[in-house]
């Protein structure tokens, strides 16, 4: 029964999933004109979820090693801000990969806009080199917070984005069963830059009276790179506080290392502590141990 129980449980947590995600063509005509102003001030495109853009900014400029092994950028080496309309005002919600050097210039051009510090940590140990993650929240004039992500991000050496008209660059070759990771973890994957990456919003949390959605920041993931027999697995989980003992025990039971444990945002309610884990095997097996800290993740969350 418990089998069937948790079968159940993964199918409502994939229609959940595909739904919280899916991809519209643009944002409502209210919130148009004012944020495709943050295309042109940030230089990049969106992508839209919903009623928010999300921008992403990768250190392609970093070629980051762990344990002396070269990693892809995509295995979790990318900035993001996401951006919610809330009346004349906006919220801006984000995670900037900085090198030691460049974090307190950026803290200081974010400041400038009142964009706030909610966390800076680490996400990964072992990588050369030191990368630190800076997490910010801001509410106020879209185009001016805009302005401020933009003069901080000029602090760092993230790259612009490529021309509409260079060429593509081609994708790495991904070596993995993606079916069988998705089958084990019982949720839908993306692959993208030589990384499987399967990712689960956590509902039911608020921030500052504001619904939180996994395109904000507000979930799990799990990122595979490598071959079936020798893969690395790198991810976060997201957890209240009685859940996070439960979960590092199931990582630590299939040998997956715990890194980090810590916040990511300010006043959220409730609380909640996000664990960033790394691991070396078979991909079964690191799968398998990642789904079983999935399911420690409590039942209304899933």
């Amino acid at each position: 029964m418990r089998g069937l129980a948790t079968l159940l449980r993964k199918g409502l947590s994939l229609l959940l999933f595909s739904l919280c995600l899916t991809t519209v063509p643009g944002p409502s005509s209210g919130q148009a004109a004012d944020f495709r102003d943050l295309e042109s001030i940030l230089g990049r495109t969106a992508e839209t979820y919903e009623d928010i853009w999300v921008f992403r900014f990768p250190r392609s400029d970093i070629q980051v090693t762990i344990d002396g092994e070269s990693m892809p950028t995509a295995l979790g080496f990318a900035g993001w801000t996401a951006w919610k309309e809330m009346g004349e005002q906006a919220m801006v919600m984000g995670d900037l990969v900085l090198l030691e050097k460049e974090i307190n210039p950026v803290i200081s051009a974010l400041a400038e806009v009142d964009i706030q510090v909610s966390a800076l940590h680490n996400h990964f140990v072992g990588e050369r080199p030191r990368l630190m993650y800076l997490h910010i929240y801001g509410m106020g004039e879209a185009a001016a917070m805009a302005r401020g992500l933009r003069s901080a991000l000029d602090q760092t050496a993230t790259p612009k984005p490529q021309s509409p008209s260079a060429a593509p660059v081609p994708q790495p070759k991904l070596n993995l069963d993606t079916k069988r990771i998705e089958h084990i973890i019982g949720h839908p994957g993306a692959a993208g830059g030589g990384v499987f990456k399967i990712t689960v919003g956590r509902p039911g949390v608020t921030m500052d009276g504001v619904k939180l959605t996994a395109s904000m920041g507000l979930n799990s993931w799990a990122a595979f790179v490598g071959t079936n027999e020798r893969a690395h697995v790198a991810g976060d989980i997201a957890m209240t506080g009685p859940e996070v003992n439960r979960v590092i025990r199931a990582l630590r039971k299939g040998s997956i290392d715990i890194v980090a444990v810590h916040n990511h945002m300010l006043n959220e309610e409730p609380r909640i502590f996000f664990l960033h884990y790394w691991g070396t095997g078979k991909v079964e097996e690191l799968a398998t141990t990642v789904d079983q800290a999935f399911e420690e993740v409590k039942e209304e969350a899933r």
